[in-house]
């Protein structure tokens, strides 16, 4: 059975499908850019969101930008946006359950939640989760090419599939799709054969072990 290994190409699809012209889209943690700006031609106004400032304001792609905090109430009127995009920052939570509350409360009828985060139900994600956090960010650094300034603690407290599920549907949502990718190579890319091993082991595990999960609700 063949296994998605390119959790880009999985958003890309769900975009494509949930992206009509005229959207206005709120990339929730948004950081100094944003994948949405390749959908420009569909979005009319791009507002971004993130606790970190300096990164938010550095960040070219944006129409908008309010420095919040994911953890507390967004700063905006019911029903203001068409898309949420929310690209791996659930794992860095106090209170996801209030995230996915707000997602739901500034989403229009009819509109999409979009967001990528590590599962912390695969086993190879849980055991790196024990490592010193210098060995983490080493890893992080080296493997998947994210700048130290930009890794943030992580607390893990919806990132299985059950208590994504469990948070999605309470706070309103259904789900058009959720998928699990298997990432785990990225890490490995600069130690040969690395990646290749990650590959075969995420191959064998089960489907809903996968290191990371791209979801799509309305």
């Amino acid at each position: 059975m063949r296994v998605e290994t390119d959790h880009t190409a999985v958003e890309r699809r769900l975009l494509d499908e949930a992206l009509r012209p005229g959207t206005i889209a709120l990339d929730a943690g948004c950081g100094r850019t944003t994948r949405l700006r390749n959908y420009r031609d569909r979005i009319v106004r791009l507002v971004g969101i993130d606790a970190d400032e300096e990164a938010g304001r550095a960040n070219p792609y944006l129409d908008e930008f309010l420095p919040t905090d994911l953890d507390d109430p967004l700063p905006f009127e019911d029903a203001s946006f068409d898309l949420v995009y929310a690209n791996f920052v659930l794992e860095h939570l106090a209170h996801p359950d209030r995230a996915f509350t707000e997602w739901r409360r500034v989403l229009r009828p009819g509109g999409s939640l979009l967001l990528l985060t590590s599962n912390r139900a695969s086993p190879l994600m849980a055991a790196a989760d024990r490592l010193p956090e210098r060995l983490r960010l080493s890893i992080k650094r080296r493997g998947a090419g994210a700048a130290e300034r930009d890794v943030y603690p992580t607390r893990y407290l919806a990132n299985t599939p059950r208590r994504l599920a469990q948070m999605a549907v309470a706070a309103g949502f259904e789900p058009i799709s959720v998928e699990y990718v298997g990432t785990l190579h990225r890490y490995g890319a600069r130690v040969p054969g690395a990646a290749q091993v990650l590959r075969t082991v995420e191959r064998l595990l089960p489907v809903d072990r996968r290191s990371t999960i791209v979801a799509a609700y309305r």
